[in-house]
């Protein structure tokens, strides 16, 4: 998508366009909007998709903004109360404070404008907060502005599909400590709180950091080893009543995903189809001598999900490693 910038009040403002989409008022109209979705990788629960909402006028003041969802968002779902625009020097966007108070009620948020002179054009983020309830559904949404004097431009949104996938970023695994895994739950236990909640059958993967492993010594690292194997977890005591599912784990160096990575550095999303497609006939049930930026796509026993965990970051010291994970119910 190429964006450009629309002159309405030389000197004073901007109108933010897009031109991957199709603006809503012809450029001789005296007031116009239009809208960017800013967010490029899938809707996920766990996450929001952000647009840039942009309205000037050249007649009278701008009053408000409205956003209407097809579906209610969840909590955090709204407009900010300031407005974007790039820094000329460091092409950095900052903010300004423009909107004197947001309010989101069911599938309407609104935004009501302060009452100052040189608001006659602003682009406001406006975030939308997918529920469990909006998985594998579509939504869309449809903006409108009104001026002092009385008028109104809206720009209706495409329908975009909500992931079936669960994500869950940040979780601190340590070695001997909150070690296993359990996909159903997205969480990881201790021994301790395995045993005590019964939790035992939900256990899919064990963490566990060894410099060196086996005969010879040979580098082993961070690992991830399914209750399965019997030589990773030989030196570890399970808690009582697991059982040995093996779990597929198929280690992959090469796969990528900035939701799970929560920083800057790449545009590569896992989506529903990944791991709805992904194969596990030759994965073991093992992936040791994880790194940063590193991950694996992991099946549990029964068949009930696909997942990814992706590895945030790892500490040798004090033997954990961060992980976020995508997941998919397949039945």
């Amino acid at each position: 998508m190429r964006h450009h910038l629309f002159p309405l009040i030389p000197a004073m403002a901007v109108l933010l366009l897009a031109a991957g989409c199709q603006p809503s008022v012809t450029p001789d109209k005296p007031f116009q909007n239009d809208l960017l979705k800013k967010t490029v990788g899938p809707a996920v629960v766990g996450d929001r998709i952000e647009f840039a909402y942009a309205v000037g006028t050249t007649e009278g003041d701008l009053k408000n903004v409205k956003a209407e969802a097809s579906i209610a968002g969840g909590a955090g779902t709204g407009f900010s109360r300031f407005s974007w625009y790039t820094n000329r020097s460091t092409g950095v966007d900052q903010p300004l404070q423009t909107a004197t108070d947001t309010v989101t009620n069911g599938a309407v948020s609104t935004a009501n404008i302060l009452d100052v002179a040189t608001n006659k054009a602003v682009t406001l983020r406006y975030y939308y907060y997918p529920t469990a309830d909006t998985k594998g559904k579509d939504v869309s949404f449809r903006f409108s502005g009104t001026s002092s004097t009385g008028a109104e431009v809206s720009f209706q949104s495409p329908s975009y599909r909500i992931s079936n996938m669960d994500m869950k970023r940040t979780i601190v695994l340590a070695d001997g400590a909150k070690a296993y895994v359990s996909l159903a739950d997205m969480t990881a236990y201790t021994k301790a709180e395995v045993e005590q909640n019964n939790l035992a059958s939900k256990i899919d993967f064990v963490y566990i950091y060894r410099a060196t492993l086996g005969t010879g010594n040979f580098a082993f690292g961070h690992a991830l080893v399914s209750p399965s194997n019997p030589d990773y977890l030989k030196d570890v005591t399970l808690p009582t009543g697991l059982a040995k599912p093996r779990t597929a784990i198929d280690k992959r160096v090469d796969v990528k995903d900035a939701q799970l990575r929560g920083t800057a550095g790449f545009d590569v999303f896992i989506d529903d189809i990944d791991l709805q497609q992904t194969t596990f006939t030759k994965a073991a049930d093992y992936a040791y001598g994880l790194a940063a930026d590193q991950g694996a796509f992991v099946k549990t026993a029964d068949g009930a999900y696909a997942a990814y965990v992706y590895v945030n970051a790892v500490n040798n010291t004090a033997k954990t490693m961060t992980v976020s994970i995508k997941r998919l119910k397949l039945n």
